[in-house]
């Protein structure tokens, strides 16, 4: 046997741990490309040792004969890998010669297991070292591999370590479960080992790396996952994401129509599901979920336009242990409103991910209305009611205490009973334009507003309001973060506009206005603008589009234009840039806000706009804006027509690039985590002292009021903690539901049918009603996922939709146990 390029190491030894990577492969793009500019940062010695061609089905691999395994042409060319992984090996072992070693058979011929392979390296390695196995697919960070390093370092006693990973089964899917396929403790994930010469591989499935005396270098002080995973250690195992992959899975191990039992896993709508319904192999409880449900951020992923593989940079954790989630945010904002708030928060929590700030967070996801994105971590919690705020409050103080949470931050004006809350404030419309405060949501605010232990407003005028109609608050309480701008905001290509105002029939040169066209006492003041245009002599040769509010123009709007020059739409952000892009201006006549992000919208996509100088809008528009009275109308139709002047438009349409680039959701985001950093910090040291007693009190007599009013909305009382109650009584009909199908009643009828005939059923997911509520919780967790994946409960979704089809119009399967087959 020859190994290429290999040679003698010892004279690169360093004497500070050095560490030997080592890789057999055999076809292992793409994600072969991903380790070497990784191992490249490292601060200490290293070398890789990669083992490549066909391993023989002997020794550890044999068990693959048995259920079809088999090695033919299609695997590989002349003994190596055929799709492009030794050319680029042979590249890379010629640049990096000195660190980069290959090892493989005579051309032609296969290696005699993979106990041979890895076997193959550790005759180079002549002084201690840390020997670390990377296959392929499998992605770790650099800050991983430093800090996994350093452990050794710090405890020399220890001879190996154990991980956790995310195992891959589709480009956007992961195991989410543990103790079962691919996250078995006894051998998965052994990575690492204090390598001592004269070790060797007794085998490599498990991998066991032994001493001269036929010790287990695993077993005599290994790092445990528990260990490792609370450093971050958990690294990404892509193993089924490619059609490539199970192709070879099929052929190498006789995994039997793996591909197609793979393409219909990616095809499943509905997460989470048990593997061992797509893989015929699996045959345990392995779950698999969405990565954004799980908190997971892909190091790699495809390019959107080309579809090429590429990987992320930012998916970094920090050297430090990774903390439990300390803070609460609760997304009560995504079931209450979309539009601008909603995409704050969005915006927000996509730039935490990427700074790794969203660690600290748990976002309190209701009724499954947050947005999934990757790297953030969820809580689900039933919807928002306003007749139940009072019993919102104490569930939400019951989450803060079981997840250890000592901050609380909502989306819109929530807060629990005695966990301290920071409160963004977007606005104090309601108390400046007297609307009627005693309206619930308003009333909410109110309690928000005197809970608080410190404020964000999203612009200066908005904090000046919150302190003047609040003086007990301390202006040293108050903090300004203005609001961000997403770079996707950008002028439109004329083809763009052109096809968006073909498809809505836009012939004319229109305005734009944005969001709600009246808001309380009118404060949008959008009959300003339409009474303006009205009675400006060029208006029959424009038009108005709307853009959100309510679908149906108001009256009193309607009568100021004519027929068909107004048109209300929803559109998408891609929509709304173009319909920016292709506009005469935006007119934003409002009488006060809070912020008003169209206006940054516009003006990053060259949109001038008309506007008035009042509360929040000169801090947003500053000088790249057309100010007019948002009470005389001749100075709106003076801008109507000045907007179009030539030398006007175009500075204009220039200051307000300028002026956009002054914010950023980046901004924003340093600056709130700043804030909730700091108040943190001041609840540890106690230097911010808990809420009054006389908040839990208020909640307790709040939800019995509430109880009084709304006796069928409440759920009985009992001693158990509420939110358990709650969660386990919500589970226990939702099961009650699934299981009065007719289809789940015709499985019990084939149950029967089958124990006549002597067949065995498989073991269900049971609920104990005598066990305590928590075990009740995750056994009905687990059996209504047992439902959703079993066959009986497919052909109900199959006929529902063959139902729909037959009876258009018609709603079906409303309730989940609807019994009309």
């Amino acid at each position: 046997m020859t190994y290429p390029n290999s040679t003698d190491l010892t004279s690169r030894q360093s004497v500070d741990l050095p560490i030997h990577f080592f890789t057999i492969v055999l076809n292992g793009q793409p994600f072969i490309q991903y380790h070497l500019p990784v191992f490249q940062q490292l601060k200490c010695d290293w070398h890789w040792h990669i083992i490549e061609g066909v391993a023989a089905l002997k020794h550890d691999t044999a068990w693959s004969l048995a259920s079809g395994g088999r090695i033919d042409d299609a695997l590989h060319e002349n003994g190596l890998s055929n799709d492009g992984t030794t050319a680029y090996l042979d590249q890379i072992a010629q640049q990096y010669p000195e660190q980069i070693t290959l090892y493989r058979p005579a051309p032609g011929s296969f290696w005699d297991g993979k106990r041979e392979m890895v076997n193959a390296p550790l005759s180079n390695l002549q002084a201690e070292g840390l020997l670390w196995q990377i296959d392929a697919d499998e992605l770790w960070t650099i800050a991983q591999l430093e800090r996994t390093r350093q452990m050794f370092l710090t405890d020399p006693a220890k001879t190996a370590a154990f991980f956790w990973c995310n195992f891959f089964t589709g480009e956007n899917l992961v195991v989410s479960s543990r103790h079962c396929y691919s996250q078995d403790p006894r051998f998965e994930w052994l990575r690492v080992w204090r390598y001592h010469p004269g070790m060797v591989w007794a085998k490599h499935e498990p991998p066991t790396l032994v001493q001269a005396d036929g010790q287990d270098v695993a077993k005599i002080n290994p790092f445990l996952h528990a260990e490792t995973e609370a450093e971050g250690l958990v690294f990404q195992h892509f193993a089924y994401v490619t059609p490539e992959q199970l192709q070879f899975k099929q052929r190498y191990y006789g995994y039997q129509n793996a591909v197609r039992q793979w393409q219909q896993l990616q095809a499943q709508p509905d997460f989470p599901v048990f593997l061992r319904d797509y893989f015929a192999w699996v045959k345990d409880e392995t779950v698999v979920d969405r990565v954004e449900d799980c908190g997971v951020v892909p190091i790699a992923d495809r390019h959107p336009d080309n579809g090429k593989w590429q990987f992320r940079t930012d998916v970094s954790p920090t050297f430090a242990k990774l903390p439990a989630p300390k803070i609460a945010v609760d997304g009560v904002a995504f079931q209450l409103l979309r539009g601008g708030i909603s995409r704050v928060w969005r915006s927000l929590l996509t730039e935490w991910v990427k700074t790794g700030f969203a660690k600290h967070l748990l976002v309190l996801d209701r009724g499954g209305t947050a947005p999934k994105i990757p790297g953030v971590r969820y809580c689900k919690l039933p919807l928002y009611d306003e007749k139940l705020s009072g019993l919102d409050s104490q569930i939400l103080q019951e989450i803060c205490d079981r997840e250890n949470l000592n901050l609380f931050i909502s989306t819109y004006y929530t807060a629990p009973t005695s966990t301290r809350s920071v409160l963004m404030v977007h606005d104090m419309i309601p108390e400046v334009m007297q609307a009627d405060l005693n309206w619930p949501f308003w009333r909410e605010k109110h309690f928000s507003i005197l809970h608080a232990a410190a404020y964000i407003a999203v612009s200066r005028n908005t904090a000046q309001d919150l302190i003047r109609l609040y003086p007990q608050i301390q202006p040293d309480q108050v903090h300004v973060a203005l609001n961000g701008l997403s770079p996707d905001f950008a002028p439109a290509s004329v083809y763009a506009i052109r096809a968006w105002r073909s498809q809505h029939n836009i012939s004319k040169p229109y305005f734009c206005f944005v969001g709600e066209r009246f808001g309380f006492n009118g404060y949008k003041n959008a009959q300003h603008f339409f009474t303006a245009f009205s009675q400006w002599n060029q208006h029959q040769n424009y038009q108005i589009i709307c853009i959100g509010g309510p679908l149906n123009l108001e009256p009193e709007l309607a009568q100021c234009v004519a027929r068909g020059s107004v048109q209300v739409l929803r559109l998408t952000d891609q929509e709304l840039i173009a319909a920016y892009s292709g506009a005469i201006a935006l007119v934003y006549p409002s009488r006060y806000e809070g912020f008003g992000l169209p206006i940054l919208e516009a003006m990053a996509c060259g949109c001038p706009v008309i506007t008035c100088h009042n509360s929040s809008i000169p801090e947003v528009a500053g000088a790249a804006a057309l100010y007019v009275s948002d009470t005389h109308p001749d100075q709106f139709v003076e801008a109507l027509e000045k907007v179009q002047l030539p030398q006007v438009r175009h500075a204009l349409i220039g200051a307000g690039f300028d002026q956009a680039k002054k914010f950023s959701w980046q901004k924003m985001a340093t600056t709130i985590a700043e804030v909730l950093t700091q108040t943190s910090k001041e609840i540890e040291q106690q230097a911010i002292a808990a809420p009054l007693g006389v908040w839990s009190e208020l909640r307790k007599l709040q939800t019995e009021l509430q109880q009084q009013a709304n006796p069928h909305l409440i759920l009985p009382r009992v001693d158990q903690p509420q939110l358990l109650q709650l969660q386990l009584r919500s589970l226990l009909v939702e099961v009650e539901q699934m299981e009065s199908s007719v289809f789940w009643q015709l499985r019990a009828v084939v149950q029967r049918v089958n124990r006549l005939f002597g067949k065995q059923s498989l073991d269900e997911a049971a609920i104990d009603l005598k066990a305590a509520p928590e075990i009740q919780v995750l056994q009905a967790k687990s059996r209504i996922t047992w439902i959703q994946t079993s066959k009986f409960w497919k052909l109900r979704s199959t006929w529902l939709q063959l139902k729909s089809m037959l009876e258009p119009g018609k709603k079906t399967g409303q309730a989940l146990g609807d019994r009309s087959p």
